[in-house]
């Protein structure tokens, strides 16, 4: 509950508020967002000295109780109110670390709740266990005559050097950002695999292309580029038509429809259970297992594509591209050349996420 003296302290405050002049001097001292104050501590029934907004401070001791108190980092965010000794501006866990709410997180910012009761941690980053791979940069030809129309024409693209995650998104790291409230949750049923016990390493699937372009954003990333994501596919833009090579498609090298979808398994499997598969780089599952969001809209055939590795993205379409093939494909469309179009809305057991940076 609010004290005498923080009724004291609003009263000054409102009557600062309702002065015109007083109106740009405020917005700089102090940020009124989700029932929070940040950037301004209140100490029984005073203010900082010099009331500019620039806590913590430790040459500002109170005004009403110069107590040396300063700067403000062992103060806590309260009960849904800002009383005597409490502060919302996140420096109470250890200068907005992340790390400090004990759930793995790293970067980011901390920031009271809308109630004063807790943390915000919408902005913390980093998930659980993202392994981050570089891919050095470099020139391909992009595409194939080997498979369908919308591989053509085969073209010169030039790749800037670029990180993408090992790993598809398992359930696990999604799981993390839905946690925190920066993600919302998948579908559930079928083949989806969230919810559903003993698949928490498995790639994440049941998410559409708003989804997966959110995860990405909360891990300080992007969708890959489809360009850029063939490019990774092909070991570094070689010449091949797999991630592993020439050699045909089978359960050894991914997770395919071999007769069986899933290699026998119906469904997906772990994330990384086909390491002979890997690119040379050590990308897993590049190939089965989900298919793979990309940013790019879906266009019929390359005339008009980005040479830059960039998504192409204008002109817009009604589909986005899908990069990778599934546990439900073939041998043929397994291949790193291969796209396919979904409509961005749509979420199925077979489209997961891959980020890039």
């Amino acid at each position: 509950m609010c004290g005498i003296g923080c009724r004291s302290w609003w009263s000054t405050v409102w009557t600062l508020c309702s002065r015109l002049t007083f109106v740009a001097t405020l917005a700089a001292v102090f940020v009124v967002g989700a029932g929070c104050f940040t950037d301004f501590t209140y100490h029984g029934a005073g203010l900082d000295a010099a009331f500019d907004g620039a806590e913590p401070d430790a040459a500002e001791p109170d005004a009403a109780a110069p107590d040396g108190a300063q700067p403000d980092a062992a103060l806590v965010c309260g009960n849904g109110n800002i009383d005597p000794g409490e502060v919302c501006d996140g420096a109470a866990l250890g200068g907005n670390d992340c790390t400090s709410i004990g759930m793995g997180y790293t970067g980011g910012t901390l920031a009271c709740s809308s109630s004063c009761g807790g943390w915000d941690t919408t902005g913390c980053t980093g998930g659980v266990g993202l392994t981050w791979v570089s891919i050095p940069g470099g020139t391909y030809q992009m595409g194939s005559t080997a498979g369908n129309s919308d591989e053509l024409p085969v073209h010169s693209v030039t790749v800037p050097s670029f990180e993408m995650m090992r790993t598809e998104v398992t359930v696990t790291q999604y799981g993390a950002c839905v946690t925190v409230g920066s993600c919302t949750a998948p579908d559930t049923g079928g083949f989806c695999n969230w919810d559903d016990p003993g698949y928490e390493d498995h790639p994440v699937n049941c998410v559409d292309w708003s989804q997966a372009v959110s995860f990405c954003a909360w891990v300080g990333g992007r969708l890959p580029s489809e360009a850029e994501w063939e490019y990774a596919a092909r070991s570094g833009g070689q010449a091949i038509e797999y991630p592993w090579g020439n050699d045909a498609a089978t359960c050894t090298y991914t997770v395919m429809n071999d007769g069986g979808s899933g290699c026998g398994t119906g469904r997906t499997m772990s994330v990384c259970s086909k390491t002979a598969g890997n690119t040379d780089q050590g990308l897993c599952d590049m190939a089965g297992n989900v298919w793979e969001w990309m940013q790019d809209w879906y266009h019929s055939d390359y005339n008009g594509a980005p040479a830059d590795g960039s998504a192409w993205e204008s002109p817009s379409g009604l589909s986005r591209v899908l990069r990778g093939g599934g546990f439900g494909s073939y041998a043929n469309g397994l291949r790193a050349a291969i796209r396919y179009s979904y409509d961005p809305s749509g979420r199925y057991g077979n489209l997961g996420i891959r980020c890039a940076r």
